[in-house]
């Protein structure tokens, strides 16, 4: 097979992090099976949103960049023309893009509506996720029906897509993945020079992680005001340590000083090289999200062997939490019931908590970037099927 009788499939993100890579690089070895070819389309390198360092790669897909700098520098206008321009000349047969509210991923259903091709929807939207007006979900329904196929995140997710108008049987699970081998593979190594790494880092050898940005959807406050219940209602209360940064972390700052919280570690962001590290050397790890459509740090935790304490309102937790055995649910609106979760985890010995690590580590394996690229595979065989 020649290179022109290849078929070709373009992902379109506004930009690569570390996690788009890993599912672009499964992607690529799956498609190469059945001879296509693979592009990555990204935007731009960097946006203002997500402090990730420039992520570099492309060994299994090709790789096209169309704006140096900052993608929410480009006007709505020359995203979208310069998306159309860039299908235009890679020609592809099936193009599957993030969302539908994203002018990359209007752009790209405009171009395959206009020429004929397939194209798929990746999303990880589920109905909770927000207030739902009928004006606006109906109008959301005009464009998202126009997707041939979906790739979804969970069981909530697939639900939301089918409401929108994707046939249930062109509907397929497993866009939200990371890197599971990097993470287990990295908190593995983290484990072995534990002494080492907490002496550098500053880590205590019990502890709570949270990654997140300090918005107000991650729920920050109430999980300092439940630590504060925690820690008072415990006679040996575990360190938090709160990795992040962003537009509330003053306000959290000085809430934990009016709250007197001891116990509290504040390592700023973290760039993806060092995340198994902290992974690693944590005791368990909590999300406490309002809103949070999928939580892909979760994936990271359970990856890296972690039982997890996820809210109730958290997209994954659907698909990949089991209360009581890897992980344990709470109500994020509820100080109380956040703080009776983190107590619960940290009276279990050491034994049971590492029972639920390896649980998490076993569910997470049938979630990664493999059941992205499968996924994926099924979804444009399906469109392509479509009568």
């Amino acid at each position: 097979m020649t290179k022109a009788d290849k078929k070709t499939i373009v992902l379109n993100w506004p930009r690569f992090g570390p996690y788009h890579l890993a599912r672009l690089e499964a992607t690529g070895r799956r498609f190469v099976r059945e001879g296509w070819r693979v592009v990555g389309l990204e935007v731009a390198r960097t946006d203002s949103v997500y402090a990730w360092d420039v992520a570099d790669g492309a060994d299994s897909f090709e790789r096209v960049t169309l704006f140096e700098g900052n993608y929410h520098s480009r006007s709505r206008k020359e995203i979208a023309r310069a998306v159309g321009d860039a299908l235009d000349r890679i020609d592809p047969d099936a193009v599957a893009t993030v969302g539908w509210s994203f002018i990359p991923a209007r752009a790209a259903l405009a171009w395959a509506c206009r020429t004929g091709r397939t194209s798929v929807v990746l999303s990880e939207s589920k109905r909770d996720d927000a207030r739902r007006y009928w004006i606006k979900e109906a109008i959301k329904r005009r464009i998202v029906r126009r997707f041939d196929a979906a790739l979804v995140g969970g069981a909530p997710h697939a639900e939301y897509a089918a409401e929108l108008g994707i046939p249930d049987d062109r509907i397929f699970l497993g866009h939200n993945a990371v890197d599971n081998d990097y993470f287990a593979a990295g908190a593995a190594e983290a484990r072995r020079n534990r002494d080492a790494l907490r002496a550098e880092f500053g880590l205590p050898k019990r502890f709570f992680l949270c990654i997140g940005r300090f918005v107000p959807v991650k729920n920050l406050d109430r999980l300092l005001d439940a630590y504060a219940a925690y820690r008072r209602a415990s006679s040996a209360p575990w360190p938090l340590v709160l990795c992040g940064g962003g537009e509330l972390e003053a306000e959290l700052r000085e809430q934990a000083d009016r709250l007197g919280l001891e116990g509290l570690i504040w390592p700023g962001f973290i760039q993806y090289p060092h995340l198994p590290n902290y992974y690693g050397l944590a005791s368990a790890f909590i999300l406490p999200s309002v809103k949070d459509s999928w939580g892909l740090v979760v994936n990271e935790a359970m990856a890296s062997g972690l039982p997890v304490l996820v809210s109730r309102t958290v997209g994954c937790r659907y698909d990949l939490v089991e209360d009581g055995a890897n992980g344990l649910l709470f109500d994020p609106f509820d100080v109380a019931d956040i703080a009776r979760a983190m107590r619960e985890m940290s009276d279990r010995s050491d034994d049971q908590r590492a029972a639920m690590g390896r649980r998490s580590a076993e569910i997470i394996a049938e979630w990664g970037p493999e059941r992205f690229a499968e996924g994926l595979w099924n979804a444009v065989q399906a469109a392509n099927r479509k009568t």
